[in-house]
């Protein structure tokens, strides 16, 4: 009786969304291009923010193994181009190889760019490592920062344990959320 309301608690404490607004730019993080883009572009659709910065310098393994040598930055911005994002409203930051290092990334690029208010996506069920990662340091910058999660799309949010993917994402955030909360 009380294990489905329970296990959506735990998948919901590491939803930290905020209300949609306006932005300068949206930041799409590196990980997950199929969801994240198509959650970009949707913003970028409604006209939340005139581009994206596409962020990320991993290599996947699989394309490794093929000898590709595309980040992660630049797989996002070619799925934002697949979903129909037109090229010169992306930018490509092939910097960062975890939610701390590309949380330094925004802020120098806002820095540089005079950014005041921008928009952060990833998948929703990171968004709470990062607020926890970049809140702080954005704040005393004096940069808005507004998360937005974009929905799964290999299982429910609502239901997480039900599907494999869900269970390692769930595990791996608050695996990386104590981790994040001993270092940082």
């Amino acid at each position: 009786m009380f294990r489905k309301p329970l296990m959506r608690a735990v998948g919901s404490y590491l939803i930290q969304e905020d209300k949609l607004q306006q932005c300068e730019a949206i930041f799409m993080l590196s990980g997950n291009p199929e969801a994240r883009a198509a959650e970009v572009a949707k913003l970028l659709k409604s006209a939340y923010a005139p581009k994206v910065v596409c962020t990320g310098a991993n290599i996947p393994d699989l394309f490794l193994a093929f000898d590709m040598n595309i980040t992660e930055a630049e797989l996002s911005a070619r799925k934002l181009v697949d979903e129909g994002i037109r090229k010169n409203q992306i930018e490509i930051v092939p910097a960062g190889t975890s939610t701390r290092e590309e949380s330094g990334v925004v802020l120098e690029y806002c820095r540089l760019m005079g950014l005041k208010k921008v928009m952060v996506v990833s998948d929703r069920f990171h968004t709470n490592r990062i607020d926890y990662a970049f809140r702080s340091d954005f704040e005393n910058a004096g940069i808005e920062l507004v998360l937005r999660g974009a929905p799964a799309i290999a299982y429910s949010e609502n239901m997480w344990w039900a599907n494999e993917h869900g269970l390692l994402m769930v595990n791996n955030e608050y695996v990386k959320l104590f981790y994040y909360f001993l270092k940082y």
